[in-house]
């Protein structure tokens, strides 16, 4: 492990080599028996750590035992997340409800099934229309 390696790892971990990951912390173990330098950082860093825990004021138990109950009755009110249903694609194309979607679908519904009108001899036809239409010339 080299210099630049450790101080990542130790801006990343922190000061304690007992929170690193084991192949990293044993190569730093190497590095610190060797290099001043690395542990001139190490004692910077958990003298840093240890500052930094001494500032830090403990909360109130009352107050953080408040804020957990009100956590709490906040997370039981809020709803179950809803999983979407099959056609949870369809939701982006229904805006302002599924009304014209389902006339939509059912006037395709309605062509589909609707059988076409039969034609009957009596009727117009086009041979019969072309066949009037040149009798009168």
């Amino acid at each position: 492990m080299d210099l630049t390696r450790f101080l990542r790892l130790l801006e990343s971990h922190g000061a304690d080599l007992r929170r690193w990951p084991a192949d990293d912390a044993a190569a730093a173990r190497a590095l610190l028996a060797q290099s001043a330098e690395a542990r001139t950082y190490l004692q910077r860093a958990a003298g840093v750590e240890d500052a930094l825990r001494a500032s830090r004021s403990l909360p109130d138990a009352a107050a953080l035992e408040r804020m957990r109950a009100h956590v709490a009755r906040h997370v039981a009110r809020a709803p179950l997340p809803v999983r979407p249903g099959l056609l949870h694609w369809l939701r982006p194309l229904l805006p302002m409800g599924g009304g014209a979607l389902a006339a939509l679908a059912a006037c395709g519904l309605w062509l589909m099934l609707a059988s076409p009108v039969p034609l009957d001899d009596a009727g117009f036809n086009a041979p019969r229309q072309l066949a009037m239409i040149e009798s009168t010339d």
